[in-house]
């Protein structure tokens, strides 16, 4: 039997009932940081001065409809019309040549605005024989592919240890092919009682936020197709009210994390039973969905995506989400009244002028306080969703790109690294006479390799430079650091993960030792 690892998944729900009640102790991540203004809040902030959205338009057929114009839609927020500022077609994303991608920075660098997939297998609370049915699925639509994919695609894996890369984003139908054969599929635990539950939400809520944290710095639309049930449906007027809180605090914040990575959530259940309809009220309009029972699908309409349900053409519909996912018009609105209410739910409805069309987006934002995120908390202490985001992020193996950077060997010493940032991904602040300063959180730890870690250092680095020719921006297009690490064996992978202590910005690549990285760098 495996052995469970409850440290990230655990925290998710700390932080929750902490954001409720006094500060606690930091985990084993946490480092005090210079003091400074700010609030212990889980919540995430969401620019809703202007609302961007990912639509679908489909026919009575099913059919995706092209080739639309601004005056065929209209949209409202809170039954309020709304001016819609721009519209881009479904045309405009798509990959210029569609060239060979076979990783994150690959794809940031030659097709950084195309849409992508993720295809993620959750080991969670789905039954063995679902699993194994699950990734036939997946098998049955990489087979019916060309060797090319038209949209580069990840695949992933959740269980209730952590979430697994089984391949970074490719175009290679081989590559996801070998990677899937290679992946064993977790024997699904199966246990009774509350605490059960709670660590399956957590395990499935870290992975969402581990997933929005790791795609930010992509600006494409992203699919996230998850098959599998996710964590089971309960209620949460059987929790107490702080712990009720503190639960809204990490799905407000886990479906505005997705949301502002454009990550539409495609939830793919081959064995479950359909949900009663979606709350509306007279006008068509959604309440909270998350006002009454919490259900893993309600996720996904929250994102703008679909629930599916005992289907037994799963790879039919990873076909069609995956389509859906080219084929989506964005769209921007300025809310006629800005909402500032941070517990208010806006609900958004978009509606076609021609009647025979559909059109499938997020049901709505969650309002936030129009300030910039704390650096620190009251004490020097990190906020919670700070050491969260930093305890998930240390221990994932996924490719974080909202901060670019390239980690190299440093000569002949097997221990030494030099980490280049790109200048324009920092914050940067006037400090005396034509200098520039920026503080930034650098994480860098050694696993073996069944993943183990070995050792790791946290360190605070304010990095200086002298300044620009604009206003707070460096001449260079880069910035050095150096850090140093043991990488005598057991160890075989190093992580390196550096966040921007003014915007929370992270960046993390993984440094293969031995001969998979003969070339000696890596790059996000």
């Amino acid at each position: 039997m495996r052995k469970r690892c409850p440290a990230v998944g655990s925290l998710l729900f700390s932080i929750a009932l902490a954001n409720s009640v006094s500060a606690q102790e930091p985990p084993p991540l946490q480092q005090p940081i210079p003091s400074g203004a700010g609030s212990n809040t889980y919540t995430l902030q969401l620019k809703a001065q202007s609302v961007v959205l990912d639509i679908v338009v489909t026919n009575s057929k099913g059919e995706v409809v092209p080739n639309l114009i601004r005056d065929d839609f209209q949209v409202y927020e809170d039954k309020a019309p709304q001016i819609v500022r721009s519209l881009e077609p479904p045309p405009s994303h798509a990959a210029s040549t569609n060239p060979p991608i076979h990783s994150t920075a690959e794809l940031d660098r030659v097709e950084p605005n195309v849409p992508v997939t993720l295809i993620v297998l959750d080991e969670i609370n789905t039954r063995f024989e679902d699993e194994a049915f699950a990734r036939y699925s997946v098998k049955k639509f990489l087979d019916k592919q060309g060797d090319t994919l038209e949209q580069p695609t990840l695949l992933g894996a959740v269980d209730m240890d952590h979430f697994t890369l089984l391949s970074d984003y490719t175009t290679s139908k081989q590559e996801l092919l070998s990677a899937l054969e290679r992946h064993l599929v977790a024997y699904p635990w199966h246990m009774e009682g509350t605490s059960w539950k709670a660590e399956q939400f957590n395990a499935s809520f870290a992975a969402l936020m581990e997933i929005a944290e790791a795609t930010t710095g992509h600006a494409g639309h992203k699919s996230l197709l998850w098959i599998g049930r996710g964590f089971p449906p309960f209620d949460p007027t059987t929790l107490t009210q702080q712990a009720n809180d503190g639960l809204k605090q990490v799905i407000e914040a886990c479906i505005n994390a997705l949301q502002t990575s454009r990550v539409a959530l495609y939830t793919l259940d081959p064995a479950g039973v359909s949900l009663d309809p979606e709350e509306m009220d007279a006008e068509g309009f959604a309440e909270d969905p998350f006002a009454g029972q919490v259900d893993f699908n309600l996720m996904a309409r929250a994102t703008g995506g679909h629930a599916f349900f005992g289907r037994n053409d799963v790879d039919k519909l990873v076909e069609t989400s995956a389509r859906d996912g080219a084929s989506f018009y964005t769209l921007s609105y300025t809310p006629i009244i800005p909402g500032t209410d941070t517990q208010a739910f806006h609900s958004i409805r978009v509606v076609m002028k021609n009647p025979d069309l559909r059109a499938e987006t997020r049901e709505g934002y969650y309002s936030h306080v129009p300030q910039p995120f704390p650096v620190a908390s009251i004490g020097g202490k990190q906020p919670n969703r700070q050491v969260f985001d930093l305890a998930v992020a240390a221990q994932s193996m996924m490719v974080y790109d909202a901060l670019h950077m390239t980690v190299k060997r440093v000569g002949e010493t097997p221990d030494q690294f030099k980490i280049s940032l790109n200048s324009a991904d920092l914050v940067w602040h006037e400090s005396g006479t034509q200098k520039l300063i920026t503080t930034i959180t650098v994480v860098v730890g050694t696993f073996d390799k069944n993943g183990t870690a070995l050792d790791r250092s946290v360190k605070i680095s304010t990095l200086q430079v002298g300044e620009g020719s604009s206003a707070n921006t460096p001449d260079a297009a880069t910035v050095n650091l150096f850090t140093s690490i043991p990488t005598k064996s057991p160890a075989a992978r190093v992580r390196f993960l550096v966040r921007v202590d003014a915007n929370q910005r992270l960046g993390a690549v993984n440094f293969v030792l031995g001969d998979e990285n003969p070339a000696g760098e890596v790059s996000n």
